[in-house]
């Protein structure tokens, strides 16, 4: 090579052209990953926010429902389930590898309650049979359904990894 000539560079992940706003991704598995993450946790954040504005939520309800407690607890069930919707084929995944059993997608809801498959609750949308009806999942059961997913979550690796801080990222 000559000193006019300049050296081949490796392929970047993005490209972005000089005078444009479009970045094209080389790699789509790691964008489909990416992206798949942030469908989990926007569905997760979904539900911890229906939980948190709960008073805020039921008082908007009350203006359109004659009885907002009732849809409040299926909405909340039913952003539930969008969560577990999010991580099924990751579950399903896992079951077929090996990296979940069929122990881990089952929790027990207590108060009279059976233990309930995930699957289950997920594709019901958040309703579980309860004297022979089909009724949202009451809030403390939703709740250990959520824990139960966290886990499942952290059991596949994509759950929450505490690191000491090595500070800032350098570019």
């Amino acid at each position: 090579m000559s000193d006019s000539e300049p050296e081949p560079e490796a392929e970047p992940k993005l490209k972005a052209e000089e005078n444009s706003d479009s970045i094209v991704v080389v790699d789509p598995d790691d964008y489909q990953k990416t992206q798949k993450l942030k469908a989990i946790n926007e569905a997760k954040a979904e539900y911890k926010k229906y939980k948190r504005q709960k008073a805020e939520i039921l008082q908007n309800l009350e203006e359109t429902w004659s009885n907002p407690r009732e849809a409040y607890d299926s909405e909340r069930a039913m952003r539930l389930a969008e969560y577990g919707t999010e991580l099924m084929p990751l579950i399903e995944e896992g079951l077929e590898k090996g990296g979940l059993t069929e122990e881990d997608v089952k929790c027990s809801l207590g108060d009279g309650f059976r233990e309930v498959d995930i699957r289950e609750v997920v594709t019901s949308g958040g309703r579980i049979f309860k004297d022979g009806e089909m009724e949202p999942i009451p809030t403390l059961n939703s709740d250990e359904v959520y824990r139960q997913l966290e886990r499942i979550e952290r059991k596949l690796g994509f759950g929450l990894e505490l690191e000491t801080d090595k500070g800032p990222a350098e570019i």
